[in-house]
């Protein structure tokens, strides 16, 4: 009896997530702001980074220049070592009367209470993304802001992959190097990112200054053409979709995950058919449970038909770029996961200038030849305990 009545509540916790999940997500997907904001094209100065050095020096540097506001969105915020001097520096910034905002996802972020304390005590505007919400609180639960957004006295913007934490400067031996991709932007363009930021924390705390003239000053155009979309849970895959299917010569994707689903997965399968290059390039380490088992199955198939796939090597690739015929590039926040596609908000930047292009294409390239090829035979005859983490990964690969 006993045993019983623990399978009935089991049954009726598995009944009461699943309800709460469809119905979260349908009521989620019917609000007309998930829709994908796609903003204007603009021409800005952009500078590219790929390791966490270069990036961290010029973050710090800029956000070190402040003198009237900085507005800063990250999925991790660590109060580590490099965490802990951010935060010392938003600190002497707030104390100088710059107004500091610091939006972080409630789920992802990692900052302990001690951090959090710090920026509270002194006056710095403090705020949780994605809190967990009633009637839905398990759909609540696994959505994700996962942008990586900061904007300085309105002229100058960030936004890409990396975000705030020792990991991103290869100190996690575990993971080593660290690959990632991030843009600075100054100049026309950093209206959309501060369009972006304030939409985000207005909605997490009802406060609408969004209109400020201070936030939009008068900005000079740049040289290198570029525009931002923004999506909640929706668009992206469409959007993929779309530009795979029109491409003609190569398809080079970049990603930490590798979950595409049934619609991006048949996208490319179509493209290998007609003759298309596909070259997908993925970490050999991985930093989360059961990615890798999830991805297996979706990689053979690929495989089979053609596709080139790499393992990184040279450490940890968190980099997510999609690049299709020297005439598509984008990068941004996005994986090509499941989670990225249907649960978390995502920034991603289309990239129209040549040599901009060019610098994202031939990194990838680069890693690609310090990476394996991985081969069909190498995913054939898996072990038994290999393919039940798989049918276990696949069975919640949406979360993943």
């Amino acid at each position: 009896m006993v045993f019983l009545c623990i399978i009935l509540v089991l049954f009726i916790i598995f009944l009461w997530l699943c309800l709460d999940f469809i119905l979260g997500e349908k009521n989620h997907l019917n609000q007309l702001e998930t829709s994908p904001v796609v903003y204007p094209d603009r021409k800005a100065d952009v500078s590219w980074f790929d390791t966490g050095e270069d990036f961290y020096q010029t973050y710090f540097e800029d956000v070190r220049s402040a003198v009237d506001h900085i507005h800063i969105l990250f999925f991790i915020f660590r109060n580590d070592s490099i965490g802990s001097q951010l935060i010392d520096l938003l600190v002497e910034k707030a104390a100088k009367g710059v107004t500091v905002r610091v939006l972080v996802d409630r789920m992802g972020a990692g900052m302990n209470r001690k951090g959090r304390n710090r920026l509270k005590n002194a006056g710095i505007h403090f705020s949780y993304s994605q809190k967990i919400e009633l009637p839905y609180l398990f759909y609540s639960l696994n959505r994700r802001n996962h942008r990586k957004i900061t904007v300085v006295d309105g002229r100058i913007g960030y936004v890409g992959g990396f975000n705030i934490g020792d990991e991103y400067l290869g100190r996690d031996p575990k993971l080593g190097f660290w690959r990632d991709f991030h843009l600075r932007l100054e100049g026309d363009g950093v209206q959309d990112l501060q369009a972006q930021f304030l939409e985000d924390w207005s909605r997490e705390n009802n406060e609408y200054s969004s209109r400020q003239p201070r936030y939009y000053p008068e900005l000079k155009e740049g040289k290198q053409r570029c525009h931002f979309v923004s999506t909640d849970a929706k668009g992206l895959v469409d959007s993929f979709a779309k530009a795979i299917q029109q491409a003609q010569h190569y398809i080079y994707i970049g990603s930490a995950y590798f979950i595409p689903g049934a619609t991006i997965q048949d996208t490319l399968l179509a493209a290998l058919k007609r003759g298309v290059e596909v070259s997908i390039l993925l970490p050999e380490k991985r930093d989360h449970p059961l990615v890798k088992e999830a991805s297996l199955s979706y990689l053979e198939e690929l495989l089979q038909a053609g596709a080139n796939v790499y393992h990184f090597q040279d450490g940890f690739f968190h980099a997510k770029a999609l690049v299709i015929d020297d005439n598509y590039c984008d990068v941004g926040s996005a994986n090509f996961d499941l989670r990225s596609f249907h649960l978390n908000n995502e920034m991603n930047t289309l990239i129209w200038d040549s040599g901009l292009f060019h610098t994202v294409k031939n990194t990838l390239e680069e890693d690609m030849q310090r990476s394996t090829l991985l081969k069909v035979k190498d995913l054939q005859n898996r072990p038994i305990v290999i393919r039940f983490k798989e049918k276990v990964a696949h069975a919640v690969e949406k979360f993943l």
